[in-house]
C-alpha cells in the first residue's frame, strides 16, 4: 500500500491562531472552573421562601422591645472566687518579724569629732544632679555638686552636704534625709 500525502486544507487568507491566544483562552477557562467550584463550595443553602413571609412584617415598636427583652437572657451574677480562696493561702506572719521589717535600718550615731561630708548621689548627668540638689533645697539642706572625671572618659557630677564638722548638726542632716527616703553615704575628710 502506498501512502499518500494528505494536504493540509486551509482556506485562502485565514491563518492560524497564535500560540497566546491560545494559552489566554485556557486561562480564561480555567478561571471560570475555578470560580464555579469557589461557588459550589461557599453555597450556603439558601432556598426561596414564600414571597409572603420573605417580607418583613411591620410590627408595634414595644413588640419588638418586648420580644428582644423575651429573648436575651438576664446577665449573670458575677462571682468573686478570691473571697473564698484569699483565706485559705493566709499565712500567720509573727508579730517580732513585722516590727522588724517595718522599721527603717538605722544609721549609727556618730559620737567622734571630724569633719564629714554625705554625698546624696552621683550622676551622668548635670540635670540629674541638679535635680537632687533642689529637692534637697526643699528639705532645707544646703547641697554642691562637684564633677569628677574617672579614667579619662567618664564625667560624673556628685551631689554633696557639708562639711559638718558638729557632729549633731550631721546626724540632725542625716535623719532628715532617712524620713525622705534619700540614702547619702557619710564619708569622714582627711585632716
Amino acid at each position: 500500500m502506498a501512502h499518500k500525502k494528505m494536504a493540509k486544507k486551509t482556506s485562502p487568507g485565514s491563518t492560524p491562531l497564535p500560540g497566546w491566544v491560545w494559552m489566554v483562552t485556557g486561562l480564561m477557562i480555567g478561571l471560570f472552573v475555578a470560580f464555579l467550584v469557589h461557588l459550589k463550595d461557599n453555597y450556603t443553602g439558601v432556598t426561596i421562601e414564600n414571597t409572603e413571609q420573605s417580607q418583613p412584617k411591620q410590627r408595634d415598636a414595644r413588640a419588638v422591645r418586648k420580644l428582644e427583652q423575651d429573648t436575651v437572657p438576664p446577665p449573670e451574677r458575677t462571682r468573686f472566687d478570691f473571697y473564698t480562696i484569699l483565706p485559705e493561702m493566709e499565712i500567720a506572719i509573727p508579730d517580732d518579724e513585722i516590727e522588724t521589717e517595718t522599721k527603717p535600718p538605722k544609721h549609727p550615731v556618730l559620737k567622734q569629732p571630724g569633719k564629714f561630708i554625705l554625698q546624696a548621689g552621683s550622676f551622668k548627668t548635670v540635670d540629674q544632679a541638679d535635680r537632687m540638689k533642689a529637692s534637697l533645697a526643699l528639705l532645707g539642706v544646703e547641697a554642691n555638686i562637684q564633677s569628677v572625671t574617672i579614667n579619662n572618659d567618664e564625667t560624673w557630677h556628685r551631689v554633696r552636704l557639708g562639711p559638718y564638722e558638729n557632729v549633731t548638726e550631721l546626724n540632725r542632716v542625716r535623719s532628715r534625709l532617712r524620713q525622705n527616703n534619700i540614702d547619702a553615704i557619710l564619708l569622714k575628710l582627711k585632716l
